[in-house]
């Protein structure tokens, strides 16, 4: 599954009650995944690594305490993560308790969170009725795949205590995030061109995930700012260490080239007529730059309907251009408008021209 089904399967599972386990490959997003699901549902989220977990650390260390006439009795001290749930319950807070590399610990840590996830409690302490629970974890050679992750896997009666949900890299949901996180435009148009290079294995060299772009993004502006201090070479070395050797040097070859930038909003939206360039421009672009330039445009429109900054001519516009797109990604694109853009929908929705070609679209599309 993709990110956002991957979103809405958590969410259905935590209604019922039951713990779900994302199983996805390090640095898809599975941390997002629970920051956005914390984020939409106001938890606070509470976040237990459990491959820095050591032996008997969740359950807290044993001290001895007296009590009645000098007797003696053995408590377990909380650990910090357990007491930062306590503090949101206190406020009033539903926590979602994420903890990841749940396959990535030591066995006797694994059971320890495996008493904690399964039964709700460890070692005297017990999780508020408040408190959600999400696994996740690396991917195993166990099941089918492989995968060069060193994990421990649990036994059958453990797997068949969650509901399992494998997660991929959708490259299409990650430019759309991109654009909202704030990631260098340049890194999303590497993306858009290359969607291949998102979740790369390089033999023999370091593996390209999506998490690993956060970096480069990050590592890219440094590099513009500093272009007098930071020469190319150690700029290079620094994106070999994040995506390998070979999209590295794709990577500067990109941002070094008079690559075509993605068509703008000001091209589709400043001129009297939808320029001959533009629809020209529009016939010979990829599918994905295609997607991005869209969702690009969708978040301008959005923000000048929110700030009425806007037109009938700009909603005759941008019919006019989707119009132009292949009739997959069109139909795809009309329906993120119903999902992700409810105030452009609302207006689009009352327009002839859109509606017809919805539909004109979709008969194609279902022969």
């Amino acid at each position: 599954m993709n990110f956002i089904d991957t979103l809405r399967s958590v969410d259905l599972v935590l209604s019922t009650g039951e713990v779900p386990l994302v199983v996805g490959e390090s640095g898809i997003g599975k941390t997002a995944l629970a920051k956005r699901l914390a984020k939409e549902n106001n938890w606070s989220l509470v976040v237990v690594d459990g491959n820095l977990l050591k032996e008997g650390e969740i359950g807290g260390l044993p001290t001895v305490e007296s009590y009645g006439d000098n007797k003696k009795t053995t408590i377990y001290a909380v650990h910090h993560k357990l007491r930062e749930i306590d503090k949101e319950i206190l406020k009033g807070k539903s926590v979602l308790l994420f903890i990841d590399e749940i396959n990535r610990c030591e066995h006797t840590v694994q059971q320890e969170l495996m008493n904690l996830i399964l039964n709700r409690e460890i070692n005297g302490y017990k999780l508020h009725d408040d408190v959600k629970i999400l696994a996740a974890m690396n991917p195993s050679s166990k099941y089918g795949s492989d995968f060069d992750y060193q994990v421990v896997d649990m036994d059958a009666a453990q797997e068949n205590r969650f509901v399992w949900l494998n997660m991929e890299p959708d490259h299409s949901q990650w430019l759309s995030w991109a654009i909202d996180a704030g990631i260098e435009q340049k890194v999303i148009e590497f993306i858009s061109t290359f969607p291949e290079y998102l979740h790369k294995i390089n033999e023999d060299d370091v593996r390209a995930t999506p998490r690993s772009y956060e970096r480069v993004s990050k590592t890219y502006k440094m590099y513009k700012e500093n272009k007098e201090i930071i020469s190319r070479a150690v700029f290079l070395n620094v994106i070999k260490g994040n995506v390998g050797k070979i999209i590295a040097e794709e990577f500067i070859s990109f941002i070094e080239s008079d690559c075509l930038p993605l068509i703008s909003y000001e091209d589709v939206f400043s001129g009297e007529i939808l320029e001959e360039s533009i629809i020209e421009k529009i016939k010979l672009e990829s599918h994905t730059r295609l997607y991005l330039t869209a969702v690009n445009i969708l978040k301008i429109l959005e923000s000048n309907i929110e700030n009425e900054n806007y037109s009938n001519n700009d909603i005759n516009r941008f019919v006019e251009f989707i119009k132009i797109y292949p009739v997959d990604l069109m139909v795809g694109i009309m329906k993120d408008l119903k999902n992700s853009y409810e105030k452009i929908y609302k207006i689009v929705i009352e327009n002839e021209e859109f509606v017809d070609l919805y539909f004109n679209a979709y008969s194609l599309i279902r022969g």
